[in-house]
């Protein structure tokens, strides 16, 4: 007897007519059985392009070349819910917005032991939501593949099964499930999906898999919308608690630039619009004008964000959406709005995260206000070691501190490092997604560096005495647990004193895992521009 090794999709739970889940520009032939429905067409011959290259240029016929593509969809009704198994070209006749995302994944991580992993998709919800794909000649658990618990979403695994388990040797689960085992017979085919609805219900998963849930990627095109008109809404009505400006690229871009310039597509010119350097949602608004009030699902990606250069010319642009850090709820649930993409969280580690943020803000310090509005940060750092007594300039960027790196690499110790307080202070300028992110990874690198490698630290420690200090600054042994850790965000004179929830994942991670964990203490605080 013939067998097949099935490639499983789960139906959304409120389809019910198998028909619904097909494109609806296929005529397929029809065929039903015991609680399934075999879907499929006619094969017909073709000839490929390249075919009718070689005869043009050789003297060959066409004829020994022919493609043949085969189209099936079995749907089982298992339980009150769907699932489609495609065979051959089938799953190009699926309609993959009505399938449940994810499905394969859980179904996996609830059958696939912690230390069988074999292959690992992640993606990473921050700085244009980095993936990546990882696989290990043995079985491995998710710390030997370095997943990041608090940022990474698992998208995919493959990996091996116990022994005589009933789903066979081996699964890989992304969107569908994917089986090693051959399975013969149509009963043997509905066991075995009832088999794998069961270990989708199941929550095993939270045992070796807690932290899956904290963060999801939304990629349901319905729920999307949703979302999407729920931020059309919030936006047409000027209800932007909650809602950052966060442009996808450094704010040292406006020295190089004159600015950001937002655009409605109503066919204006846009140096005729203001300029704008670190803008936030009243800057929107006011820009915009009459042209809030037209907003809508249809025409939200013709409201652009422009980067102009000081003869005002366009030199990127990006759509608004892209641009906004947003977080709302929805029927319940938290969702956040990053780089273009939707987010689900789930509460309790939303929460979490908001609870670490808020006990390490320092909201009263003696860094000083900005001489200037529209100020490079190597001159505000110059300015916050002259204001503060006993403090000292080591940004790299700066000319007069330029020489002061650490190790081959060139390596940056800090912005400023105030010797009375004995403080590491890290300095960038807004609070767009990119640049915190650089922030607290400077921050941590360095703390790093510092700990590891006693060559820096007399580098460092001779960099004092260059700048005329007579104090011994760092000692030996290395105390970490003596020096504290200050990030400083400096803010537009409208923009909230609060970061992207994604930069704070990123600054919890940082915190907690790295700089906490060396010993140090970590605070983060805003400063004002004039």
């Amino acid at each position: 007897m013939t067998s097949i090794k099935p490639t499983i999709y789960l139906i959304k739970d409120n389809i019910k007519e198998p028909k619904q889940i097909f494109k609806k520009s296929y005529r397929l032939i029809m065929v039903e059985k015991d609680e399934a429905v075999l879907f499929y067409r006619a094969s017909q011959n073709s000839t490929p392009d390249w075919a009718n290259y070689l005869s043009e240029n050789f003297e060959v016929s066409t004829k020994p070349f022919k493609n043949s593509s085969s189209y099936a969809v079995i749907v089982l009704k298992i339980d009150n819910r769907l699932l489609a198994i495609p065979l051959g070209m089938g799953l190009h006749l699926l309609d993959l917005t009505k399938i449940e995302y994810n499905f394969g994944l859980k179904t996996a991580i609830n059958c696939i032991p912690k230390a069988e992993i074999r292959q690992i998709d992640t993606t990473t919800p921050e700085t244009n939501s980095q993936k990546t794909k990882k696989q290990a000649v043995t079985g491995s658990t998710p710390e030997d593949f370095g997943i990041n618990k608090q940022k990474d979403i698992l998208r995919g695994i493959v990996g091996k099964l116990p022994k005589n388990h009933e789903l066979g040797d081996a699964l890989e689960g992304k969107d569908s499930l994917r089986l090693s085992k051959n399975v013969e017979g149509f009963m043997k085919l509905k066991s075995l999906a009832k088999k794998v609805l069961e270990h989708f219900a199941s929550t095993h998963y939270k045992t070796d898999y807690p932290w899956i849930d904290n963060i999801a990627m939304v990629r349901d095109k319905s729920l999307i919308e949703k979302l999407t008109k729920t931020l059309v809404k919030a936006l047409k009505y000027g209800k932007f608690e909650d809602m950052f400006f966060s442009p996808p690229v450094y704010y040292e871009m406006i020295f190089d630039f004159n600015g950001f310039i937002f655009s409605t597509g109503d066919g204006k010119r846009i140096d005729k619009k203001e300029t704008f350097e670190m803008p936030d949602m009243l800057d929107w608004k006011n820009s915009v004008g009459t042209s809030i009030k037209e907003i809508s699902l249809e025409n939200l990606d013709k409201f652009k964000v422009n980067l102009v250069s000081d003869t005002q010319k366009k030199e990127q642009d990006w759509p608004l959406q892209r641009c906004l850090s947003w977080e709302t709820d929805l029927e319940g649930k938290k969702y956040i709005l990053s780089e273009g993409s939707w987010y689900a969280v789930e509460s309790s580690f939303f929460d979490e995260v908001e609870d670490f943020y808020g006990k390490r803000i320092l909201s009263a310090h003696s860094l000083p206000r900005p001489s200037k509005s529209k100020i490079k940060e190597s001159i505000y750092n110059e300015e916050i070691s002259k204001a503060i007594k006993d403090s000292y300039l080591f940004d790299l960027g700066s000319p007069k501190s330029s020489s002061f790196s650490l190790g081959k690499d060139r390596n940056e110790a800090c912005d400023v490092f105030d010797v009375k307080e004995k403080t590491f202070i890290h300095v960038k300028m807004g609070k767009s997604s990119p640049s915190l992110s650089h922030l607290f990874r400077q921050g941590a690198f360095s703390a790093q560096l510092l700990k590891q490698d006693l060559k820096s630290r007399d580098e460092f420690r001779k960099h004092f005495t260059t700048q005329g200090c007579k104090t011994v600054v760092i000692n030996e042994p290395y105390v970490p647990s003596e020096f504290r850790i200050l990030f400083a965000v400096v803010l537009g004179k409208k923009q909230k004193k609060n970061i992207p929830f994604f930069s704070k994942v990123s600054f919890r991670d940082i915190a907690e895992n790295v700089l906490e964990l060396m010993g140090h203490e970590c605070r983060l605080t805003y400063v004002d521009l004039p």
